[in-house]
């Protein structure tokens, strides 16, 4: 499944633009990520809760001078944490692919 978030997808182009193939590769879904998921289905955890761990699993592996340049290509030169607009994106990404192959379902409202 292809990330549709314009900031996850400038993130990719960019990092392929610049040659870091190796970023881009650390973002591709992996088995930690299902990993989480499933934990936090087995525990029956909120999407907030979620969200916020797949967050923090993936800001590391986020580079941040192309999350600088991409946050603010999209949204202008404001006092923000880049890395943590690019990992919460791509985190948000992770839960719909969680979604697409049944790891993990929610009730009630859930941010897009």
């Amino acid at each position: 499944m292809q990330p549709t978030d314009p900031i996850v997808v400038e993130y990719i182009n960019e990092l392929m633009r610049r040659g870091l193939r190796q970023y881009v590769d650390l973002i591709i879904p992996s088995d930690d990520v299902f990993k989480i998921g499933r934990e936090y289905a087995e525990s029956r955890r909120s999407y907030a809760e979620l969200l916020d761990s797949l967050t923090q699993y993936v800001k590391p592996r986020i580079n941040s001078d192309v999350a600088e340049h991409v946050v603010k290509n999209y949204i202008g030169n404001v006092n923000v944490d880049y890395v943590d607009i690019v990992a919460r994106s791509v985190a948000k990404w992770y839960i719909s692919i969680l979604r697409l192959f049944n790891v993990v379902s929610f009730s009630g409202y859930q941010p897009p």
